[in-house]
């Protein structure tokens, strides 16, 4: 049996160390309450540092290179903390002390990180131009005639939301995949690049539907006539969570960062942000308007080792 951690004297050790800094690229408001009930809980302040993924590596890459490490935590994905840790060399292995909050969970991985959310990715629908009756239930749904013409992707062809769905997808066998992606192109599907402008064409009415639909965005379009629709085959999706920073300055904070990341309490925000989690304890305690965008089927995942040749594919069949 695990040895019970002692969190009051990581925390006393966490106040004494006068902080925690955190690295992550998710810029969501969510993350400003969880770093104000981190403080509120611990006492310990939380000094963040929000930028694109690419930014949070070279940050921590190149202070490492220098000695002159400040970043702690990053919360990031699953795929660059593999890569942050075989190429970089600036993760550090998960303490046992975490232990208990890798098993809690049934997001598994076998990347050095403590997975927390999923971030996930379906369709979204403006209900003033499509029915109830006529709404998608699930990408192959959107292969029906009366879609051709009609429907709005975020770009497969390049890094972002679209790009996510057609490596994501690849899990169904490459047959059905190709097959898939080959007929929504004879569709005749409009593109578009950056996630916020997609989901705004929806809402003006533009286009009834959009694929690659960032799930957890909807919250900001709350009392508007879109809705979100996590695909019946599942939904392509984007692991997160906290990675301790190889020397971290100050490595009591960062874990107890960590471990209070991990906690329902922290998850239950999350949650209700529309952030996928694997702890049943805080799926059946989110309200039951964002429970269907949270507790879903997942597909796959991001592949970095694969990603040059499945962008070289998307661009062969969309054009």
């Amino acid at each position: 049996a695990q040895t019970a951690v002692d969190w009051e004297a990581i925390a006393a050790a966490a106040r004494k160390e006068g902080g925690v800094t955190l690295s992550t690229g998710l810029e969501s408001p969510v993350m400003r309450v969880i770093f104000q009930n981190f403080e509120k809980k611990y006492g310990v302040p939380v000094n963040s540092l929000i930028g694109r993924p690419s930014e949070v590596r070279e940050r921590i890459r190149v202070a490492q290179i220098a000695q002159r490490q400040q970043v702690d935590v990053v919360f990031g994905s699953e795929a660059l903390t593999n890569i942050r840790y075989n190429e970089d060399r600036t993760v550090a292995d998960v303490p046992p002390q975490l232990r208990g909050d890798l098993d809690r969970t049934s997001l598994k991985t076998q990347v050095q990180f403590v997975p927390q959310i999923t971030i996930t990715y379906g369709l979204m629908v403006n209900q003033t131009q499509v029915k109830p009756e006529d709404e998608p239930k699930g990408f192959f749904d959107l292969l029906d005639p009366k879609w051709k013409g009609r429907i709005l992707i975020d770009d497969p062809r390049t890094n972002g939301p679209g790009h996510i769905y057609f490596i994501g997808t690849r899990v169904w066998g490459d047959a059905k995949h190709l097959d898939f992606h080959k007929r929504m192109a004879a569709q005749n599907p409009a593109f578009v690049i950056g996630t916020q402008e997609a989901a705004r064409k929806v809402v003006r009415g533009e286009y009834p539907v959009l694929v690659a639909f960032t799930l957890p965005d909807i919250t900001p379009y709350a009392g508007l006539p879109v809705k979100a629709i996590a695909p019946v085959e599942g939904c392509p999706f984007i692991l997160y969570g906290c990675s301790i920073v190889a020397g971290a300055p100050h490595p009591n904070a960062a874990m107890l960062f960590v471990h209070y990341n991990s906690s329902d309490e922290a998850l239950i925000e999350y949650a209700k942000a529309g952030f996928g989690c694997g702890v049943k304890s805080v799926i059946d305690a989110t309200p039951a308007n964002v429970r269907p965008l949270i507790d879903v089927k997942l597909l796959g995942t991001t592949d970095p080792k694969g990603q040059d040749e499945a962008l070289k594919a998307a661009k062969a069949i969309y054009g």
